[in-house]
C-alpha cells in the first residue's frame, strides 16, 4: 500500500486511545447519538424504514454498526481488519441509493459529536490536537469509502455538520418510526410497566444525570488512569455474546451475497468492471488483442432478451406496446432504457430478470475455457450483480466525472438530464474505487494505458493465446 495513502501514525495511535482506553463509554454513547440524529434527515430515514432493519431488527443493526465503527477504531483504517471492515461497508451501502450528501453528514457526526459530548459530559473535553485527529481519522476513513467532495479541515467539517442540521433537519413520519423502533430496542430489558416513565426520563433528566457522572468520573480518572482497553467490540453483545464474525455483520436478506468468496482456481479470472461509458470496452478490447478471452455481460445480457426469448416475452409482458421495435418480438433498447433508468423499481426489476441469466452464461462460457489460463469477465455491473465471486481480482477502469458524461452523451445520444440519470443508477467510480484490487486509470493517452495494462498483467500468463475447449 502507497504510505502517502496511510493514515498518519499520531492520528491512529490517538484515536485508538480516545476510544478504547480513554473514553470507551462516552465516545460509544457520542456515536450513537451521532446515528441517532441522522434519522432527523428524512432522505436517511425514509431510506431507513424501506428497508425494514430497524423496525424488525433494531438489535442486530444497533450491534452491527456499533461492531465495526469500533473495529475501525480498534484496528485503524489501514489495517487488514480495518480494510475489511470498509469494504463490508461498502458493499453494504453499494445496495442502497445513498446520496454523497448525506454520507457527508453521518461521516461529520463521528466527528462533531463526540466533540461536543466531551465537552458537556466527559470528564474533560478533548484537546485541540486530539480534536484534528478524530478529524483527520474519520476523514481518512471518508477517503477509503469513496466519499466525495470531504471538507478539508475541521473547522469546515464543523460547519458542515451545523449547516445540515439547521436547514435539512425537518420532522417526518419516517423519522419517528425509526426513532420509536431504536427507543423500543434499547428500553427491551426493562420491564413493560417501567418503559413509559423511562422514556420520559430519558427525555427529561438525562443531561442532568450525565452532568453528575462527568464529575465524579472526572476525580476518579485523576486518580485512576485507564490503562486496559474496553472498544465495544471487545465486550459481549446481545446479538452475537462474546464473539462476532464479520461475516455475521450486516443485513440478513444480504448475508449471502455479502460473504460470497473470490473464486480461488488456478485459473486466473480478472473482472473487469467501471461506470458505464469509462472506457471498458476499450480495456477489453486490449486485453483480446493479447489473447485472452473476453467475456461480455453487455453480450449476453442482450442476448437474454433477444427476440422469443423468455427474458422478452417477460418484458413484452410487462411493458407490452410501450417498447416498439422491430416485430411483435422484438425490444427498442432504448425505449427500455429511458423507461427502467426513470424508474428504481422498474430497474431492479429488469436487474432481477436479467442477472441470473447473465450468471448462468457466465458459468457455462467459465467452463467452456475452463483450460485457459487467464479469463477476463467484463461486467459493467459487477458489484451491483454480486459478481465477485466469479473473479480472482476485479480491476476498475476509471475516468474523470467530466469525460465519462461527455463520452456517454455522444455514444448514446442523450440529453445530458438522460446521460447523468444512467450514470446515478449505477454505484459511483469512488465506492467501486474502494473495492477494487487494480484501479486502471483512463484519463491519460491510450499509450498509458497499454502500459498500466502490461503491468497489471506481469507475472501472470496474459500474453499467451488461448483456447476453448
Amino acid at each position: 500500500m502507497d504510505p502517502r495513502n496511510r493514515l498518519d501514525a499520531e492520528a491512529a495511535a490517538l484515536c485508538h486511545h480516545l476510544a478504547g482506553t480513554a473514553f470507551p463509554w462516552d465516545i460509544t454513547r457520542a456515536l450513537e447519538l451521532a446515528l441517532l440524529k441522522t434519522f432527523c434527515l428524512p432522505s436517511i430515514s425514509a431510506l431507513l424504514s424501506r428497508t425494514g432493519e430497524f423496525e424488525q431488527r433494531p438489535r442486530k443493526r444497533y450491534d452491527d454498526t456499533g461492531l465495526m465503527v469500533a473495529e475501525l477504531l480498534r484496528h485503524g483504517p489501514d489495517s487488514p481488519d480495518g480494510l475489511a471492515v470498509i469494504q463490508r461497508l461498502n458493499r453494504i451501502h453499494g445496495h442502497y441509493a445513498i446520496a454523497n450528501a448525506d454520507f457527508l453528514y453521518v461521516l461529520s457526526g463521528f466527528v462533531a459529536e463526540p466533540i461536543r459530548w466531551l465537552e458537556h459530559y466527559g470528564w474533560r473535553p478533548l484537546t485541540a490536537g486530539e480534536q484534528q485527529a478524530l478529524f483527520r481519522f474519520w476523514r481518512h476513513v471518508g477517503e477509503r469509502m469513496g466519499i466525495t467532495g470531504l471538507p478539508a479541515s475541521l473547522e469546515q467539517l464543523l460547519a458542515l455538520n451545523n449547516r445540515v442540521e439547521a436547514s435539512l433537519f425537518a420532522a417526518a413520519a419516517c423519522n419517528r418510526r425509526v426513532a420509536d423502533a431504536t427507543l423500543a430496542m434499547l428500553l427491551a430489558d426493562w420491564p413493560s410497566g417501567l418503559r413509559p416513565p423511562l422514556a420520559v426520563l430519558l427525555r427529561g433528566g438525562l443531561g442532568l444525570a450525565l452532568r453528575a457522572r462527568s464529575r465524579l468520573v472526572n476525580g476518579w480518572q485523576r486518580l485512576h488512569p485507564p490503562r486496559r482497553s474496553r472498544f465495544y467490540s471487545e465486550r459481549p453483545t446481545p446479538s452475537y455474546g462474546r464473539h462476532f464474525q464479520l461475516e455475521q455483520l450486516g443485513p440478513p436478506p444480504l448475508l449471502e451475497g455479502l460473504n460470497q468468496a473470490r473464486w480461488s482456481g488456478q485459473q486466473r479470472r480478472i473482472g473487469l468492471t467501471g461506470g458505464i461509458a469509462s472506457g471498458k470496452s476499450t480495456v477489453g478490447r486490449l486485453l483480446e488483442a493479447r489473447g485472452l478471452p473476453v467475456l461480455d455481460a453487455d453480450l449476453y445480457a442482450r442476448e437474454a432478451l433477444a427476440p422469443g426469448s423468455p427474458g422478452a416475452q417477460a418484458v413484452r409482458e410487462r411493458y407490452g406496446e410501450r417498447l416498439g421495435g422491430e416485430g411483435p418480438e422484438a425490444i427498442d433498447r432504448a425505449t427500455l432504457g429511458r423507461i427502467v433508468f426513470a424508474d428504481q423499481a422498474e430497474r431492479r426489476w429488469l436487474e432481477q430478470l436479467v442477472h441470473p441469466l447473465v450468471r448462468q452464461r457466465f458459468e457455462a462460457e467459465l467452463k467452456r475455457w475452463a483450460a485457459a489460463p487467464v479469463v477476463v469477465l467484463m461486467v459493467p455491473l459487477l458489484f451491483e450483480a454480486g459478481l465477485e465471486g466469479l473473479c480472482s481480482e476485479v480491476w476498475l477502469v476509471d475516468c474523470a466525472a467530466e469525460h465519462q458524461l461527455r463520452r456517454l452523451m455522444a455514444r448514446d445520444g442523450l440529453p445530458e438530464t438522460e446521460a447523468r440519470d444512467r450514470i446515478a443508477a449505477q454505484w459511483p467510480l469512488e465506492r467501486k474505487r474502494a473495492l477494487a484490487d487494480l484501479v486502471l486509470d483512463n484519463r491519460g493517452p491510450a499509450e498509458a494505458l497499454h502500459e498500466q495494462l502490461t503491468a497489471a498483467l506481469a507475472g501472470g500468463a496474459g500474453d499467451r493465446p488461448a483456447q476453448p475447449s
